[in-house]
């Protein structure tokens, strides 16, 4: 029993970085696509503090628990709805750039921007839907206990499986949201069928390279109890965070690019030419069974 679950630990993550190497290949010959995730962190830092520090002043610091639901539920809408249409923006103009680069072009920021802006009607009704699914099963979960709380992480993990496609068909296709929900459920079942319960294995690499600075840390940490000096673990920290924002900002373009091949592949048929054709038809692995309840992630 040990040794199958090794065996499959050591398949997934060949499988991973596989995955990561691909992607990979295509950021480099195409880094105008890292543009895309850092200007929508940004922006999103930017129009949230327009947002929450107006709001902060207007409760006079309220508690939210004690806010007039007709004040306090809008508000929450309004933040919902800003942040998921940055980061759906964004990711519609990554998305059409990635599409363009797997096709053999040579995208600019400025198209997968103008594309987006192209696009804004729909990209503004999906993000309507987004954020008022998002914002419910967010109030529903809050007010869940332990059990209410799995289950709504498994709703919340099926709802993403079926939206996976429904930007790629906004931004390449120009589908309404309700047309991209449906057409986004249809290639996936079609596509991968019963395999359909995995989950994408590119974060996996990702979430192994986030732990690495924690080496730094833990010996500026050592130095500091032995020696009382907190440079190291200043340096360490300082080193750290950039490490991680440069990590993130990669891991949101590898997966803008494999949502992206994964799409080709499922209204084409054909795997772009940058990837192995088992990746992508792997790409929705059947979950092994289980007795612990687990949860899918994004």
């Amino acid at each position: 029993m040990f040794l199958r679950i090794i065996l499959r630990m050591g398949s997934r993550f060949s499988r991973s970085l596989a995955l990561a190497k691909e992607s990979f290949g295509v950021l480099r010959t195409n880094p105008v696509l890292m543009w895309f995730p850092v200007v929508s962190a940004l922006m999103t830092l930017v129009l949230t503090a327009s947002f929450c520090i107006p709001a902060f002043f207007a409760l006079r610091g309220q508690d939210l628990e004690h806010v007039n639901p007709a004040v306090k539920y809008p508000l929450m809408f309004g933040f919902y709805f800003i942040s998921y249409f940055v980061v759906i923006f964004f990711n519609a103009g990554l998305v059409t750039c990635a599409h363009q680069s797997l096709m053999g072009g040579k995208p600019t920021f400025s198209d997968g921007i103008a594309n987006a802006v192209k696009h804004l009607p729909a990209i503004l009704g999906w993000t309507v839907i987004a954020s008022t699914v998002g914002m419910l099963l967010q109030l529903v979960s809050e007010r869940s206990g332990a059990i209410g709380k799995i289950i709504v992480s498994l709703l919340g993990a099926g709802w993403n499986i079926v939206t996976f496609f429904v930007v790629p068909v906004i931004a390449v296709e120009n589908g309404s949201p309700v047309a991209a929900v449906k057409k986004s459920t249809s290639m996936l079942k079609s596509t991968w069928g019963e395999n359909l319960i995995g989950g994408v294995g590119l974060g996996f690499v990702i979430g192994l390279l986030m732990l690495l600075p924690l080496i730094p840390i833990i010996a500026g940490i050592a130095v500091l109890i032995s020696t009382n000096s907190p440079v190291l673990l200043i340096i360490a920290g300082i080193v750290s965070v950039l490490y991680w924002i440069l990590l993130a900002t990669i891991s949101a373009s590898l997966q803008g690019i494999y949502r992206t091949a994964l799409y080709v592949y499922a209204t084409t048929g054909q795997t772009p030419s940058v990837f192995n054709e088992s990746s992508i038809r792997e790409a929705f692995a059947p979950k092994p069974p289980s007795k612990v309840i687990g949860y899918f992630r994004k």
